[in-house]
């Protein structure tokens, strides 16, 4: 299915937006996924072909999450002041700049002009500066898509969004296979590229101010320590369970096919670009098609998902050949596919129309508390035992499935 047709599918009844809006957000999104996604491909390869130990390659991949849990709620409030359009802008451009110079750095490490503990810091450094542009994107069309949709309307803008990072996960590894046969370093390039066209499409089709915000609320209910408790809380606790499970499991990928199959650098990278692929596949399938037509509670399809992403852990530990490996990745993104706009509507839901900016900060927060935690934690079980990241991952998911229950939303459409 064509990149427009997924666009459309979502009709301006569904969603709320105008196809002009929906375009760019879905873009935007997407392209957010891409810079993250192909990392998780072709990192763990890049890191061990210039002597990094796994630890340090998932510390790379975790001070994104570092970075977003604390300029993705401040850019929220600032794209209630300033405007969606105008955060979106910044934060692309400190995206490129950031994915230009991770692409350099690897140039410079892969021919040797900078070595050991260097490298990590550049990388680093490199990565603190995608999320910042990332927490500034991300969340700030979270936001405008809530503005811009009735209660009705937000499962379906929602998932809009949801689809853009499901597809971002498909192309990224697909940026990856292709282009690293160019140079490790090429692909980075590219999507710096890519990720221009964010800010004309911005320009062209966002509306250019915020909506007025009564200066009283910023200090009271709509300030965050007023927001984060109650339902709130609750929705935002079980998301950074199970996307801390998930991310755990994805960042290891790499180092658990290389070591499970014993394949070289480019075939593992190219082996995790097919199931990531395949992951995204099932995500973009249930939030393009199934979301969109089944009429079943929040609660419900959370629960789904959770029990997939289960399903999917066990056949990656159990399975022993690369069908089943596939397979359980299209379970994962059944999983992700089915929870991830459930939650994410739920949180919109819990809160009223001048709270969005600072709803869709925290639901960026909860991903960048995984991606800070799983990573790093992962990798580092990883070395110590290989089973005991799927271990865990299983009792955190779980904590998820139980968290969610204690979860009271305001009316039966967040239910």
């Amino acid at each position: 299915m064509g990149l427009f047709n997924i666009i459309s599918t979502f009709n301006l009844q569904s969603s709320g937006l105008t196809l002009g809006v929906r375009i760019t957000l879905f873009y935007s999104v997407m392209m957010m996924v891409v810079g993250q996604a192909f990392l998780f491909t072709i990192l763990p390869s890049i890191g061990r072909e210039v002597g990094m130990a796994d630890y340090q390659i998932g510390l790379v991949m975790s001070v994104h999450g570092l970075f977003m849990l604390f300029t993705a709620p401040m850019w929220a409030v600032k794209s209630d002041l300033w405007g969606r359009r105008s955060v979106i802008i910044i934060g692309t451009i400190a995206y490129i700049i950031s994915v230009v110079m991770f692409g350099l750095i690897v140039d410079a490490a892969l021919s040797g002009l900078v070595s050991g503990t260097i490298v990590l810091w550049l990388l680093v450094g490199s990565r603190a500066l995608f999320a910042i542009g990332a927490g500034g994107v991300t969340p700030s069309a979270m936001a405008l898509a809530a503005d811009m949709s009735n209660r009705s309307q937000r499962l379906g803008a929602i998932s809009l969004l949801a689809a853009a990072s499901s597809m971002g996960a498909i192309l990224g590894p697909s940026v990856s296979a292709f282009f690293t046969g160019f140079g490790l370093s090429f692909p980075f390039y590219i999507i710096s590229i890519l990720a221009l066209l964010i800010i004309v499409s911005a320009y062209i089709f966002l509306p250019p101010s915020a909506r007025p915000i009564d200066n009283s609320l910023m200090n009271t209910r709509s300030s965050y320590k007023g927001l984060l408790q109650g339902s709130v809380f609750i929705i935002a606790l079980s998301s950074v369970f199970l996307m801390s499970g998930t991310y755990g499991i994805f960042s290891i990928m790499g180092f658990f096919i290389q070591d499970r199959f014993d394949l070289g650098t480019i075939q593992v990278a190219q082996m995790l670009g097919v199931g990531l692929m395949c992951a995204a596949a099932a995500n973009v399938f249930v939030q393009t098609f199934l979301i969109q037509m089944i009429r079943v509670r929040i609660k419900i399809l959370v629960s789904i998902g959770i029990w997939f992403s289960m399903c999917s852990i066990f056949l990656f530990w159990l399975g022993d050949s690369r069908l089943i490996f596939f397979v359980a990745m299209f379970f994962n993104g059944l999983g992700l596919g089915f929870s991830m706009p459930a939650l994410n509507t739920a949180l919109s839901l819990s809160a009223g129309a001048t709270e969005q900016g600072r709803i869709a900060g925290i639901s960026t927060s909860c991903q960048s508390i995984a991606f800070l935690v799983a990573p790093m934690s992962a990798a580092a079980f990883y070395q110590l035992m290989p089973i005991l990241p799927f271990m865990i991952a299983v009792i955190v998911i779980l904590l998820a499935q139980a968290t969610l229950f204690l979860a009271v939303l305001n009316n039966e459409e967040g239910d």
